[in-house]
């Protein structure tokens, strides 16, 4: 027994003893109950009947102990109250009232009978245990209400788990125990939220949640959920339920306002120096209606919510002099000679501009069918909709302004429905069958499609101009339907529960995906641009000149197969066996290139059909003493990995795409005849006359899926402070993570012949091969990385209305390659390292080294049955990782070295040589002095690693402090049972308080350019023109106080 019902059973001095063990997760959708009714010496009570009733519906499940008093029922709703009728033949009957079941849960109650009649124990929701967030987290109705969020996300909620850290920007990128945002798993009624193809930055297969956040009933969190069902996920497994009807009609509607007016003015700059103002100009609108209610009473029930918002976009870069939040290089003057030459020369009159305020849009649905079939069988059917679109490609580095003319609209539709069947056979065996079906179309168009893309360099501070269609949007779309069948049976031997069950996902996939299928223009300066004088262009297309040819047309299935046997050895021991295997099937190849099968000797067809791999899960849950619990586990993990990986295999057969390149050639631009509205004439010949042999993207053949061993202890105490209070939830713990087979990408037609040597140094290695043709192969990593987390926890919920809870988080996290984009072609040339064949195994990109959360809420009345609520959430967390790298160029009589050390690519991310006083590896232009790059190297703290490379992901954002407050009034309704609530959040209370501080700085790409370099091509040194001193990016939202205003009513 826990320590608050002991006190219970104490008080009562009776034969009756009612016992609860902590929480197991153990489902997607619904709840559990697994009890042990015995007789006052600890026998069986055999044969009785247990009658368990969800009161708000009248659903009811009968049934009978086995031989050892053992009885389950699977598949419960979740929440209550539930009322347990314990009905003995031989014993005093009991009733137990007022229980109430978390999602996921295996609640365990042991009751003892005994013949003498007794006052009846009622249990209720407040005697259940506290618990102290750890990396398993449950969130109620109360804990989603009392969330501080201004974008009604579940994110916000689900913030207060020591492992989830949400970071800013438009995205809100959610990374969970230092992994990848894109790794984790998302889950509503058994809907799957996550973005299957792997586009989008935040998580979502949209652009905002797709949940309306008043029909979220409750969330849970797991990191590692040692139970063979689960899977699908390497970051965490986020699971959560809509509401559903009831007996009672009930609803509500609200409405949000949130505008620049309720908020402070950003300062930039550093905290005790000069701060610029940075004026902000938005005006966020929400509101949505929700309703629920009996279709025919204890049988059918329907519930439903809508949600709207609409708010102007800010824009967080501007030209050098405009007074923007962060500026670029490249300054106002330069921008008004871009647009004169564009006009005069080109004909061009409308490239946009750098501060156009779009707005972004979205709207979501929930409708919800529950029926209760009869006392064994009941089901649901949900339907969720949601459509969204922000406006995507404005500036985001120093290096370039990119004019609206760049920009373009990410719009995206999602249709989701699941049917759920819950079904009771007998006493000992249930079944869940779920099917469920997702659509996603995603538009990517840009505001001008007339244009390619085009990039003037060599501005002020070696700055640059773009405008046109951006060149990843130029023959872009993509439809993705997901089909899921699941099949979950659980049956009750004796002491044993023993799960097993079918999962299928079938995605079929059609994604058009032809970069710079426009034409891709870079000038080298002003006067090249009004001289027509092209350095660079680029040009891709499907053979014929037509992108339609190279869609992706694929279809995937994944079929697992798991047995979990969960065994109550004793009363105080549970023990978790279970294993999972999964495989994956696909009737369709890319397009067969003998041509790439000569180059590199693997043949680009592989498409992973029968790749398989087997997950082997065991955990324990010890009961120490009634204060003392240590649980713990081993399992290994895999999925979550984007499809789109696969998916470039499709796209870039190399046979239905051309590629072309030229550069250094003059044209003679007129309105009617130019490179930027028109193909360049020699590439659309080239591609029209194409060999079939373009740039080939291909999976190894024998690649193995990316997979990972989790190790967890933990220890759960409950702790008494003299003079504070008892029953304080501790919980610490730790889990380590070892990485198997991770994700890396190569150029397979890179040979040894192909090595020409190494840098004066010996540290980087040069090539010789510029045929600019390219074979990128995704193939798992030699050298893996690992997780070692410890963190600790303290919850406690006062008589007096206060609750709290604190933890602190310690993250170690290594990585040779975080899979931060969706093409091969970004993953292959912006890892950080030394060589892109070898990986470079260092400190991960999300890793947040140390992280404090606490929450605070506190509940009183005021006013006589009008609740007032304050919740409080405060961070105080590590920046994110970044690496220093060197920024690569062409200079002088010097060349860019690309050729030599990425062959038929222009960009990269290479760390940076350090170099000593008197480096004889290094050249020195007259644009710098070694001095001066010393310094620079000094100011960044690499001064230690002299002589060789700085390291990888060593560098830190600063340090991100939150508090926000939600204060939430009830208020009299219109009619009897109405009520109505004002309520307002302040986000960023710091800076409320004071505004220097609150300040969040970001770095989207994880780098900082150290200096500008090239490589000498006769002597192999590094050449240095200059130092760089990128800054990280101001977020001028996030940095200021802001006040959201809301009001609701509820019937």
């Amino acid at each position: 027994m826990n320590n608050l019902l002991r006190k219970t059973a104490a008080a009562s001095a009776v034969a009756i003893a009612l016992g609860m063990t902590a929480p197991s997760f153990a489902a997607d959708t619904s709840s559990a109950l697994r009890g042990k009714v015995v007789t006052v010496s600890g026998q069986p009570a055999a044969n009785t009947k247990i009658t368990i009733t969800h009161v708000p519906t009248g659903t009811k499940r009968v049934i009978e102990t086995n031989a050892e008093g053992t009885y389950a029922a699977n598949g419960l709703k979740v929440g209550g109250p539930y009322t347990i009728e314990i009905d003995s033949p031989t014993l005093q009957d009991r009733t137990i009232n007022d229980l109430f079941l978390q999602l996921g849960e295996v609640r365990r109650l042991t009751t003892e009978l005994s013949s003498e009649n007794v006052e009846r124990i009622a249990v209720t929701g407040s005697v259940i245990a506290e618990t102290a967030p750890g990396s398993s987290s449950y969130f109620g109705q109360d804990a989603i209400a009392g969330a501080s969020s201004l974008t009604r996300d579940i994110k916000d909620v689900i913030r207060a788990n020591p492992l989830v850290t949400i970071l800013p920007g438009a995205d809100r990128q959610m990374t969970v125990a230092g992994m990848n945002p894109k790794f984790n798993s998302i889950t509503v009624d058994g809907i799957s939220q996550n973005d299957d193809f792997g586009l989008n930055g935040g998580g979502y297969p949209t652009q905002r949640s797709p949940i309306p956040f008043d029909a979220l009933d409750q969330v849970t969190v797991d990191v590692a959920p040692f139970d063979a069902s689960k899977s699908g996920f390497s970051g965490a497994l986020i699971n959560s339920v809509f509401k559903s009807g009831t007996n009672e009609f009930k609803g509500g509607f609200f409405y949000e306002t949130l505008n620049d007016s309720m908020a402070g003015t950003p300062l930039k700059g550093k905290r005790h120096g000069n701060l610029e103002e940075v004026p902000l100009d938005y005006d966020e609108k929400t509101w949505g209606v929700s309703v629920g209610g009996p279709i025919i009473e204890d049988k059918l029930f329907f519930f439903t919510s809508y949600e709207k918002f609409d708010s102007p976009q800010g824009v967080e870069w501007g030209p050098a002099g405009s007074g923007a939040a962060n500026e670029t290089n490249a300054s106002l003057a330069d921008i008004a000679e871009v647009k004169r030459i564009a006009s005069e020369v080109y004909g061009l009159n409308d490239l946009g501009d750098w501060n156009t305020t779009p707005i972004e849009e979205d709207e979501k649905l929930v409708a919800k069918i529950d029926w209760n079939i009869n006392d064994e069988h009941r089901s649901s059917l949900t339907y969720q909709y949601n459509k969204g679109n922000r406006t995507r490609n404005t500036s985001t580095s120093p290096s370039e302004i990119r004019l609206s003319s760049h920009w373009y609209n990410k719009t995206e539709e999602l249709n989701n429905i699941a049917a759920k069947l819950y079904s009771d056979w007998s006493d000992d065996f249930s079944s869940e069958i779920s099917l469920t079906h997702k659509k996603v179309t995603t538009g990517q168009d840009s505001f001008d499609q007339s244009m390619g893309d085009v990039t003037i360099r060599g501005l002020t501070d070696f700055g640059r101009v773009a405008f046109g269609s951006d060149e990843y949007r130029h023959a872009n779309s993509l439809e993705n339907e997901t089909l899921t069948f699941k099949f979950d049976g659980t049956y009750l031997y004796e002491d044993h529960s023993i799960k097993f069950g079918l999962d299928y996902t079938n995605i079929d996939i059609v994604n058009l995906f032809v970069n710079a299928s426009k034409g891709v223009i870079e000038f080298d300066s002003l006067a090249d641009f009004e001289a027509g004088n092209v350095g660079r262009y680029t040009y891709q297309n499907g053979i014929g000149n037509d992108s339609s040819v190279a869609a992706a047309d694929f279809n995937r299935e994944t079929t697992a197969l798991y047995v979990h046997d969960t065994w109550e050895y004793s009363d105080d021991l549970t023990l978790d066996f279970g294993l999972r295997y999964e495989v994956l099937g696909s009737d369709d190849k890319p397009l067969y290139n003998k041509n790439s099968m000569e180059r590199t000797g693997y043949d680009n067809t592989e498409n992973l059909d029968g790749i398989s791999i087997l997950l082997p899960r065991f955990g324990f849950n010890y009961t120490v003493n009634d204060d003392l619990t240590v649980r713990g586990g081993i399992g290994r993990f895999s999925g979550g990995n984007p499809n789109v990986w696969i998916s470039n295999a499709y796209s870039n057969s190399g046979v239905n795409l051309g590629f072309y390149r030229d550069e250094d050639f003059t044209t003679t631009p007129t309105a009617n005849n130019n490179v930027i509205t028109s193909i360049y004439g020699p590439a659309a010949d080239a591609i029209q006359n194409a060999d079939s042999d373009g740039n080939v993207n291909l999976t190894d053949p024998n690649f193995k899926l990316p997979s990972d061993w989790r190790y967890q202890l933990a220890a759960d105490y409950n702790l008494d402070i003299p003079g504070i209070g008892e029953d304080f939830a501790v919980s610490l713990e730790a889990i380590y993570v070892q990485k198997i087979d991770q994700q890396w990408w190569v150029d397979a037609s890179l040979q040894e012949s192909d090595i020409s040597g190494k840098t004066a140094d010996g540290g980087l290695t040069l090539y010789n091969d510029d045929d600019r043709r390219y074979d990128l192969m995704l193939t798992n990593s030699d050298k893996d990385g690992k997780s070692l987390i410890l963190s600790a926890s303290l919850a406690k919920t006062f008589d007096n209305g206060i609750k709290f809870s604190t933890s602190y988080t310690n993250q170690d996290i290594t990585e040779g390659h975080g899979g931060t984009s969706s093409t091969a072609r970004s993953n292959y040339r912006y890892n950080v390292g030394l060589d892109r064949s070898n990986p470079v195994v260092g400190t991960a990109n999300y890793q947040i080294e140390h992280r404090f959360v606490m929450t605070l809420g506190y509940e009183a009345e005021f006013f006589d049955g009008y609740a007032t609520n304050f919740d409080v959430f405060f961070e105080r967390r590590s920046g994110k990782p970044f690496s220093y790298v060197t920024n690569w160029d062409d200079f002088g009589d010097y060349d860019d070295p690309w050729s030599m050390l990425s062959p038929g690519f222009y960009a990269g991310n290479y760390l940076p040589y350090i170099p000593t006083a008197g480096d004889s590896n290094v050249i020195y232009t007259d644009n710098t002095s070694e001095a001066e790059v010393l310094a620079r190297i000094e100011e960044a703290g690499l001064s230690s690693y002299a002589g060789g490379y700085g390291p990888k992901n060593e560098a830190r954002t600063p340090w991100v402090n939150t508090l926000d407050l939600t204060i939430r009034q009830e208020i009299p309704g219109l009619m009897e049972g109405h009520k109505g609530s004002v309520y307002l959040t302040v986000d960023n209370l710091l800076n409320l308080i004071d505004s220097r501080r609150g300040k969040v700085y970001v770095n989207d790409f994880g780098t900082s350019r150290l200096y500008k370099a090239t490589i000498d091509p006769t002597t192999k040194k590094y050449v240095i023109d200059g130092v760089r001193n990128d800054s990280n990016t101001f977020d001028p939202q996030e940095s200021t106080w802001r006040l959201k205003i809301g009001v609701s009513y509820k019937f």
